[in-house]
């Protein structure tokens, strides 16, 4: 019994930070598969403009999703600042 213990102590077992990346990574692909669609159905039409604001729109939402500690500082020093 005390041997099964000493074993289950020793498993290395996720922690959340793995739960975490795997969610960050969930959403990242999400976000590229609508971005996807999105520059597809504009390429169709020949709209140019709405194919580069959904990358750009793209780009800043993945920017928010991976860096969200850095951006909720930059919310938090812009209220203080106002």
């Amino acid at each position: 019994m005390f041997a099964w213990i000493a074993i289950l102590g020793q498993a290395n077992l996720p922690d959340l930070s793995a739960v975490e990346n795997w969610g960050l990574n969930i959403v990242t692909q999400v976000i590229t598969l609508i971005v996807i669609f999105l520059v597809t159905k504009h390429l169709a039409k020949f709209r140019v403009g709405a194919v580069v604001s959904a990358c750009i729109f793209a780009a800043v939402v993945t920017f928010v999703v991976q860096n969200w500690d850095q951006v909720t500082e930059w919310v938090e020093a812009l209220i203080d600042l106002l």
